[in-house]
């Protein structure tokens, strides 16, 4: 990705979880003003406990997820998908140890499916060619927080107004 990217400190989980409303609000506006179309991927890097899942949480709140303190993370049943105001799919490949996995697994029919796929650990699947209308996230721990990072998005109109 070429262009410039937004890096926002997150100092604890209650606003991690709110960059993830805020996200989902920027997407569903987007999504209302016909500025994005699904399918979207959002792939989502870091260590373990950097936020991933939290983000995630939010997202679908802002989403219309009847539950979404229910999102957790799908380590061992690979995928988990949501109702709300459009599909959401929430994949965890940690545990993958090949692309052909991916493959096998009919993981890919997700990026492509009318929805929006959230996706953690993309870093472990270097082969797969990730569709292009995607939001990569990387979240680093910093100063007894998190930072995440994304490229600036013509749809993230909101993130940008809130945070930078």
């Amino acid at each position: 990705y070429m262009g410039s990217f937004i890096k926002i400190f997150l100092p604890d989980s209650e606003s991690t979880k709110e960059f993830g409303l805020r996200l989902g609000q920027d997407l569903a506006k987007g999504l209302d003003e016909k500025r994005v179309s699904l399918p979207v991927l959002i792939s989502l890097s870091g260590e373990l406990g950097a936020g991933k899942t939290t983000i995630c949480q939010g997202f679908g709140e802002a989403m219309g997820v009847k539950e979404p303190g229910e999102i957790v993370s799908p380590t061992f049943t690979l995928a988990n998908e949501y109702r709300g105001r459009c599909d959401i799919f929430h994949l965890d490949i940690y545990r993958l140890e090949s692309t052909n996995q991916f493959y096998e697994a009919g993981l890919d029919e997700y990026m492509h499916r009318a929805g929006i796929c959230l996706l953690e650990w993309p870093e472990k699947m270097p082969d797969v060619f990730w569709p292009e209308r995607r939001l990569p996230l990387t979240l680093i721990f910093q100063n007894g927080g998190r930072q995440v990072s994304f490229p600036a998005l013509p749809w993230m109109v909101e993130i940008e107004k809130t945070y930078c």
